[in-house]
């Protein structure tokens, strides 16, 4: 649920209620007065409410912690064609749905005057809102739709789309590259499948099918058969017919992607409670900052690459300082990067053209080059090993692009395992396996 009237108060936040949907869609920085005098208005898109309702409150938090922390460093108020002006925040909820996103970012730029818009989630939002903007004469930097889709329908006609920056690597070159990992674990007799048939369960969305085919992929270049992968609405909360089914297959690895909160948890405590005997990959369970409280033990050796992790000690210090803000532990993808980062990036972009001039706009952030808390931000200039079309996010190694390691889930931690110039520890076998 999006953050209440009262805790936005108690941040020093100026909050304005919104438009169609009837929820609260602007949160401003600036005294009263400021935002008179015209500030900027940057439309903030995520799943404030709906079935992933956490993981846009986690983008809500980072962006207004960027804005704080912006200000102390002297970055805002921006200087734009020779006038000092300060931000004002407006949140375009998407509630989880292509349709509504579009309404929503419609009205906030025809209604409310967004001016720049930020980060975002779901691949089946941003395959309809990428569309939509196209003519609004805005800039939207780093949304989080990931499918490879949207590079594919950006390398059909990359003038149209020149306005959209993604933000999440597609799977393809990232997400589903488990392969490697795994392939290292059986290597080393850290693990022994007691088959090579692998399932994958994904939600009813363009990320889920994605990501999907690429961890099929992933999976088959080390050998494992995979089973057609099964496709859940984002509330679906009931598994044990599919888990009797990967039983009856015989399956040793399954690989599990839901965005939905309670969805996600639920599996994996099914999962646990049928001691079905294989490894769970779940990529995006820890997207929600209450992941072990829903899933308790049972979550205890899942496997995931979904997150950046703290590897370097001002990464540390950025999670105890938002840990002193929301008194909460952050989910670090949509809280750091999609919602801190990826705000930083805009307000630099905005710094660096000194216009709110559409394509000056459009040329500063292709040329942007930020090192941010929790990856390094550059754009394709067109399609390559590092990313798929022109705008995404180019992927690397730590500080050197888009990045996440492999870690593994105990006791409500995440231990890094891959890299291994980055591992904290070794692979655990889960005791269902031996």
């Amino acid at each position: 649920m999006p953050l209440s009237s009262s805790a936005y108060a108690s941040l020093g936040v100026r909050l304005v209620f919104g438009t169609a949907t009837g929820v609260a869609l602007a949160a401003g920085w600036a005294p009263l007065e400021a935002v008179a005098q015209e500030a900027v208005k940057i439309g903030v898109m995520g799943p404030f409410t709906g079935p992933a309702g956490r993981t846009g409150e986690a983008i809500q938090k980072g962006a207004m912690m960027a804005v704080e922390e912006a200000r102390e460093q002297g970055l805002l108020p921006v200087s734009l064609d020779g006038e000092e002006r300060d931000l004002e925040l407006i949140w375009v909820d998407s509630e989880s749905s292509p349709e509504k996103a579009v309404r929503a970012v419609s009205d906030a730029v025809n209604r409310e005057g967004v001016e720049m818009m930020v980060s975002g989630w779901h691949s089946s939002v941003a395959m309809a809102v990428s569309e939509a903007e196209i003519g609004m004469g805005i800039v939207h930097i780093g949304h989080g739709g990931e499918s490879q889709y949207i590079c594919e329908k950006i390398n059909e006609d990359p003038e149209s789309y020149r306005h959209w920056f993604k933000g999440w690597s597609s799977p393809p070159i990232f997400a589903g590259l488990y392969g490697d990992p795994l392939q290292h674990f059986m290597d080393e007799g850290l693990w022994e499948p007691s088959s090579m048939k692998a399932a994958v369960l994904v939600e009813d969305t363009d990320f889920g099918r994605g990501w999907g085919e690429a961890l099929a992929t992933s999976l088959e270049n080390i050998g494992f058969e995979v089973l057609p992968y099964d496709v859940v609405p984002l509330d679906q909360t009931e598994f044990t017919p599919l888990l009797a089914k990967y039983r009856a297959q015989d399956v040793s690895v399954v690989g599990m992607t839901v965005t939905g909160n309670v969805s996600a948890s639920n599996f994996i405590k099914q999962f646990r409670q049928q001691q079905l005997p294989a490894l769970i990959i779940g990529h995006g369970l820890t997207w929600f900052s209450e992941w072990h409280e829903l899933t308790g033990e049972a979550s205890d050796y899942v496997v995931t690459m979904d997150s950046a992790r703290v590897i370097a000690p001002y990464q540390e210090e950025w999670v105890q300082r938002y840990q002193e803000r929301y008194d909460e532990e952050p989910s670090i993808s949509p809280a750091g990067q999609q919602g801190y980062d990826y705000m930083m990036t805009a307000i630099h972009v905005l710094n660096n053209a000194g216009s709110l001039d559409f394509d000056t706009l459009v040329e500063e952030a292709r040329k942007i080059d930020h090192q941010g808390i929790w990856q390094r931000i550059n754009f394709a200039e067109e399609a390559s090993d590092r990313a798929l079309c022109p705008g995404e996010v180019q992927i690397g190694g730590f500080e050197e692009g888009f990045f996440f390691p492999l870690v593994q889930l105990m006791d409500g931690d995440a231990k890094i395992l891959w890299p291994l110039e980055h591992a904290q520890g070794e692979f655990q076998t889960p005791p269902w396996l031996n």
